[in-house]
């Protein structure tokens, strides 16, 4: 009996790495045909989702059509406030707002694409931080253009329903858009952290689509015999806005932008102070997100 034992274990001995090294093989393949089944089923939905892209992209080719004879502008950035705002009341699952978003801002830029490729015009020497959000939005898929004259290349753009202007929220070009033939029709980033002014505004022709939650954009000129602080404004126009004041910005002694919720063209006529006062734009206002996790 002994004797079967000491066989027994000098057998195992000699056996165990065979016999362990067999047992890592049958997990492993358990294990590759669990992932192989997962991949299966996910290459069945990347497949479904193919053909959903394609069929949402011959829509988009009759929207292009449609747009052609209505003479409406290629991109309608109110529109896309509208799909963003049903995404973020929607079940999101294991996303936030900012991932589904950056999923469909790859989709919209392509159907756009679709129906005419976006001229983007931008300021020369453009800060960094602001051509890489611009890029981040529109994708390299469009084109993208620095100029010395931006203002007058988009005014002089053939191509206009197709072109855009996207100007840093600090640049003086603002107060030469007259909101008629051009407009700010929309802003860059589109979800925020925080309520502020925007980092970029959008100019192109004025949107004939709007949103249930709009910004009005206001150009304000102050008399230079009654020039204020911006403080001393605010408190002047709260009697006016009923709380519909977004925020107010200095661009000079004399010249001022006003983003409110409601429409006032006249409503300001009772201050003294204000010689002129214009709405130069419309936009769909952006998403407050908070502090999302990337």
């Amino acid at each position: 009996m002994l004797y079967i034992v000491i066989i027994f274990t000098i057998y195992f001995k000699n056996n165990y790495g065979t016999i362990n090294h067999l047992s890592k093989m049958v997990e492993e393949t358990k294990i590759n045909n669990e992932l192989r089944a997962l991949r299966i089923r996910l290459d069945q939905i990347n497949t479904r989702l193919q053909g959903i892209i394609l069929e949402r992209a011959d829509i988009v080719k009759q929207v292009a059509k449609v747009k052609n004879v209505q003479n409406l502008s290629v991109f309608q950035p109110s529109r896309e406030m509208e799909i963003l705002r049903e995404l973020n009341n929607s079940n999101l699952g294991s996303f936030n707002l900012k991932q589904i978003w950056g999923i469909w801002r790859g989709i919209i830029n392509a159907n756009t694409a679709i129906q005419s490729k976006l001229n983007i015009i931008m300021e020369k020497n453009i800060k960094k931080n602001n051509r890489d959000l611009i890029l981040h939005n529109f994708g390299s898929i469009n084109n993208l253009i620095e100029d010395e004259n931006a203002m007058d290349l988009l005014k002089k753009e053939k191509n206009i329903d197709s072109s855009i202007l996207v100007l840093s929220n600090d640049s003086t070009l603002l107060l030469n858009i007259d909101g008629k033939k051009l407009s700010v029709i929309g802003t860059l980033p589109q979800l925020q952290n925080k309520s502020e002014e925007p980092t970029l505004y959008i100019i192109g022709q004025p949107d004939k689509f709007f949103t249930e939650d709009d910004t009005y954009l206001y150009k304000i000129k102050i008399e230079k015999k009654k020039l204020i602080d911006k403080e001393h404004l605010s408190t002047l126009l709260q009697d006016y806005l009923d709380d519909g004041l977004e925020f107010i910005k200095k661009f000079s002694e004399e010249f001022y932008l006003l983003a409110i919720k409601d429409k006032v063209d006249n409503g300001f006529s009772n201050i003294s102070i204000i010689d002129e006062i214009q709405c130069i734009g419309r936009y769909a206002t952006p998403i407050i997100i908070g502090d999302e996790v990337e």
